[in-house]
């Protein structure tokens, strides 16, 4: 079996983790004596010829993982090489965020033959011992696929538990790609993403897609198993600092204590945090519980903020107030915890004064507490199966008709036709492309910088990137985002690396 993840569009640094995606369903292959190939575009600079390397033995299936945007137009240039190289032999699986969500429309395209929808883990297993004996597809749960022109889907496959997952078959990729210097962890140099301890999240943000694929659960591991993945990497790999890709780590607090509690008894000494923090969590952690946290080396916590007005975080469902965002700044700056915030801009229905709340309270947190960053001012784009999504249908949206076209559903570029801001007019959308730019340009951008591997290249980009970082600093905290002709090159660059046209 022959497994591809596709490039994202500007893949540097720590911002490339580990194609769990793939390695999770690759998994229970081995023990069922299927082979595995995996693919990664983004560390494998030939990985055209890598796969039609693959290819030439005849594999019982590709499969390609992904999500909205820029990596269907390069899923799309890895099918039509599977398509070119086979004739058509070889079933093309596709699975991810997007097909999950929408698998009608990911069938259309001729660079689809069955889309996985929703998890993965059991039904591509399934799915590949189905094509090995050549029955018919109807018998695997989880399924959606063409005969003809007829839509056939086989059915929902119930949530697994996530206690019964297999470790992590690191053998099947060049773990070193994936071990980096860190944006969040600067001081630590060996840094990888480890994985789950946990899938899934309650709560229901509007702009979401993750939250609502998986119902709204929050399934969480044994602290047993959970602290095995951690303490088996970092012994394995010499790691000194680690992050867990979890939704939501910090819901049931007693559990995360017991896991910090095991990183501490076990003497790891490493820097660690996780995809995600809630407000309402942090708020609730006891002093104890905090220490606890700090002591195991979560020095980091990734805060969703996401606006700087209460009225648009109610809009947003996201469950918090402007005056908790400041006081869990102020308690993360209370314990010597660096809150890194994330924040975003033009929903439906937000006016230019929200968004100028937004930059201010940017601003703020960082004033406030000198240790806190914010990661961006991100530039909102719905996603299909949320609830922002469908009232963005409501208030004008127009979304792509094919698989192609959603290749160019970019988080990072400005929405010249309209498609995916209409509820603003043409210079608006203009200026929250602008202050997008602006937000990674003052900060982000730098400090992304730091975490490539060649250092005698992040330390010449690091003091070329300074100078500029402080001017578009000012312009953002002044507000002057309307017009910046500074940065049409960065545009220019941008669009040449996310976008397909």
């Amino acid at each position: 079996v022959v497994l591809i993840y596709p490039k994202t569009g500007l893949d540097l640094g720590s911002t490339i983790a580990p194609p769990f995606a793939l390695l999770t369903i690759a998994a229970p292959l081995p023990k069922k004596g299927i082979r595995v190939k995996i693919i990664d575009q983004r560390v494998d600079k030939a990985w055209a010829q890598s796969l039609r390397v693959a290819l030439r033995q005849k594999p019982l299936c590709c499969g390609i993982s992904t999500m909205t945007g820029t990596q269907i137009y390069f899923s799309i240039e890895a099918a039509k090489i599977i398509r070119e190289e086979t004739g058509g032999s070889v079933p093309i699986v596709w699975g991810g965020c997007h097909p999950t969500i929408l698998p009608e429309q990911t069938l259309k395209s001729e660079y689809v033959d069955i889309v996985c929808v929703g998890e993965g883990d059991e039904t591509f297993v399934e799915l590949v011992e189905t094509l090995q004996r050549k029955q018919p597809l109807s018998g695997v749960k989880g399924i959606a696929y063409l005969e003809g022109s007829k839509y056939f889907f086989t059915g929902e496959r119930p949530l697994l538990d996530v206690e019964t997952l297999l470790p992590t078959p690191w053998e099947l990729v060049d773990v070193e790609a994936y071990i980096h210097p860190d944006l969040y962890l600067q001081e630590s140099r060996r840094v990888l993403d480890v994985g789950q301890t946990s899938r899934g999240c309650p709560y229901r943000c509007g702009f979401c897609c993750s939250a609502a694929i998986r119902k709204h659960k929050w399934r969480p591991m044994s602290v047993e198993k959970s602290l095995a993945i951690i303490i088996e990497n970092v012994k394995r790999f010499r790691l000194d600092g680690i992050w867990l890709r979890d939704d939501e780590f910090y819901i049931d607090q007693e559990r995360a204590t017991e896991i910090c509690k095991g990183i501490i008894d076990n003497k790891l000494n490493i820097a660690w945090y996780t995809s995600g923090t809630r407000v309402s969590d942090l708020l609730r952690a006891t002093d104890e519980q905090m220490e606890i946290l700090k002591k195991s080396g979560a020095y980091v916590v990734k805060v969703g903020a996401e606006s700087g007005s209460d009225r648009v975080l109610r809009f947003i469902r996201k469950g918090q107030t402007v005056e908790q965002i400041l006081a869990v700044n102020q308690k993360c700056k209370k314990f010597g915890i660096k809150p890194a915030f994330s924040l975003m801009c033009g929903f439906p229905t937000q006016t230019f004064a929200e968004i100028d709340q937004t930059i201010d309270l940017f601003f703020r947190l960082q004033e406030e507490n000198p240790e806190a960053s914010c990661e961006t001012i991100a530039q909102f784009t719905a996603l299909p199966g949320t609830e922002l999504y469908d009232i963005g249908l409501q208030n004008g949206l127009k979304p792509p008709e094919t698989l192609e076209d959603w290749a160019n559903w970019l988080f990072h570029d400005n929405d010249y036709k309209g498609e995916r801001l209409p509820w603003f007019n043409g210079k608006e959308r203009r200026a929250i492309g602008n202050l997008n730019y602006l937000s990674i340009l003052s900060r982000t951008g730098a400090e992304i910088v730091k975490t490539i591997n060649n250092k005698p290249l992040a330390m010449f980009l690091g003091i070329l990137v300074r100078p500029p970082s402080k001017y578009f600093a000012w312009r953002l905290k002044n507000k002057y985002y309307n017009i910046v002709p500074e940065i049409k090159p960065i545009k220019w660059f941008q669009r040449l690396m996310f976008s397909s046209k």
